[in-house]
């Protein structure tokens, strides 16, 4: 068989019998004249006609066009591969279009192309780490936080942290509140808080001007701990709360009802009595946001066993708010508010500056948080019946039920209850059920001797309890008595 003379002379040059995919694809933007190792005897075009470049120069411009191309499309598939072929020829491309493939990459809704952008960030800062801009930097971990990636964003925020930066507060409040979803990352997360806040004071020592750039906010440490309280990191919280007067974060409002919390999973009640003499100062305004902080305080005094304590911040929840008289507290929240946090030998280091009053309004925070003892309502805050029920076994249990109806009549006083309340009620109905019926009948006395006596369903709710047991003596009594 003839061969046709071009193709026999395309197949006798070594150079294009070898050609490697990307060549054959390249060979189409290629004039022959250049591809033609014998162009004065064999080629039909003219010099004039076709430009003499060389290969390695045409082709990395192909590639580079190609790159541009995809970036601008948006194209991140075929960027990665076209960055790929020319790393592989050329080495890296100029910095400002390494940086833009990163970006493009971790800007996808692909999962598998965002974790491929950390993995070229970590081999490029491998090699060289001046090639990443810091804002790829910033844009990379953000990526990766709202995608779920927590080990890979903190790693990105380390390497910020080695080089000396820290993402502004804005961006870094935005990363920390994705990462903290979960508990593997809250715990990362506040690890690099405390490395941040070990930076910023070594700075800051050396009186470095740049040290304050470095510097977390208050929504960044209420976010942290918050996310403590949620996954229940009494320790990892206790230590972030003890970082927080060594690098001067004033706690609002949200970062005293968390840090609260925080204190009660760590049992450190007289913190919280501290605290208390502050909040009991602010105005009726800030009752309901407080309504948690009570809760807390209230649960470490049940697990104290101290009943008598309990009953008297019972008493103090809404009194104190209220009072006209209560300049003391109000000029004192008008001047800078420092309490002590953390182990007794570093109290004197460690005062931690509140502003009880201070909410900002732009929070990301919800902080509804339970309502087992105390919730809001009515502008009031309230014993739920679970709260009652610790108060009327620990009563109970101490023999002093007339101390329980004293309570009873001093809270229905205080939230202007009138006759008949259904507190003093339900305590009762609930004395019945448990079948203490003696203790039923003590506190129904001593609510109808401070002149509210109670409805008559609760009187025959007493009585049918002594018939169905035969206590036939003490279901005349309450006949006569009703």
């Amino acid at each position: 068989m003839v061969l046709p003379f071009s193709k026999y002379i395309l197949l006798q040059t070594p150079f294009l019998r070898k050609l490697s995919p990307l060549q054959t694809i390249l060979r189409g933007h290629v004039c022959f004249h250049q591809l033609n190792p014998f162009p004065q005897k064999f080629s039909t075009f003219s010099s004039d006609h076709c430009e003499r470049l060389s290969w390695e120069r045409s082709t990395q411009e192909i590639l580079l066009e190609k790159l541009k191309f995809a970036l601008r499309n948006h194209q991140s598939q075929e960027a990665l591969e076209t960055f790929h072929d020319f790393r592989r020829l050329y080495g890296y491309p100029e910095v400002q279009l390494l940086n833009q493939v990163i970006v493009q990459l971790c800007y996808s809704s692909n999962h598998v192309l965002v974790r491929k952008s950390f993995d070229l960030a970590l081999k490029i800062v491998q090699e060289n780490s001046r090639l990443i801009h810091v804002d790829t930097f910033t844009k990379l971990a953000l990526s990766l936080a709202r995608m779920q990636m927590a080990s890979p964003a903190s790693v990105i925020l380390r390497l910020m942290l080695e080089k000396g930066f820290v993402p502004s507060v804005q961006f870094l409040s935005l990363i920390v509140f994705h990462i903290v979803k979960t508990e593997i990352g809250t715990h990362l997360v506040s690890n690099y808080l405390s490395k941040v806040c070990d930076f910023y004071i070594c700075l800051k020592d050396k009186k470095a001007q740049h040290a304050i750039l470095l510097k977390p906010d208050t929504l960044v440490f209420n976010i942290v701990l918050d996310a403590c309280v949620r996954f229940k990191l009494a320790l990892k919280g206790l230590c972030l709360i003890e970082l927080m007067p060594l690098i001067g974060i004033v706690a609002d409002a949200h970062s005293i009802v968390i840090i609260s919390q925080i204190l009660e999973m760590n049992g450190l009640r007289d913190e919280m009595m501290e605290l208390k003499w502050h909040i009991d100062g602010v105005s009726a305004a800030y009752v309901r946001h407080y309504r948690q902080f009570y809760d807390s305080l209230l649960s470490l005094h049940f697990k104290f066993n101290d009943i008598d304590v309990a009953a008297k911040l019972v008493l103090d929840m809404n009194s104190s708010h209220n009072c006209r008289n209560n300049e003391e507290c109000r000029n004192h929240l008008q001047k800078p508010c420092f309490v002590a946090i953390g182990s007794a030998n570093l109290k004197n280091a460690l005062k931690i500056h509140i502003e009880p009053e201070l909410l900002q309004k732009d929070s990301v925070l919800k902080l509804e948080g339970r309502e087992g003892l105390v919730f809001y309502k009515g502008g009031k805050l309230v014993l739920s019946n679970r709260a009652l029920a610790k108060f009327t076994i620990g009563y109970k249990k101490d023999g002093r039920i007339s101390e329980l109806s004293k309570l009873l009549l001093s809270i229905q006083g205080e939230q202007y209850s009138v006759a008949g309340s259904s507190l003093s009620s339900d305590v009762i109905a609930a004395c019945i059920e448990m079948g203490w019926l003696e203790s039923a009948h003590d506190i129904l006395d001593d609510v109808e001797a401070a002149g509210s006596p109670m409805g008559r369903d609760t009187y025959m709710l007493l009585l049918s309890a002594y018939q169905k047991k035969g206590m036939q003596r003490e279901a005349k009594a309450l006949l006569k008595q009703m």
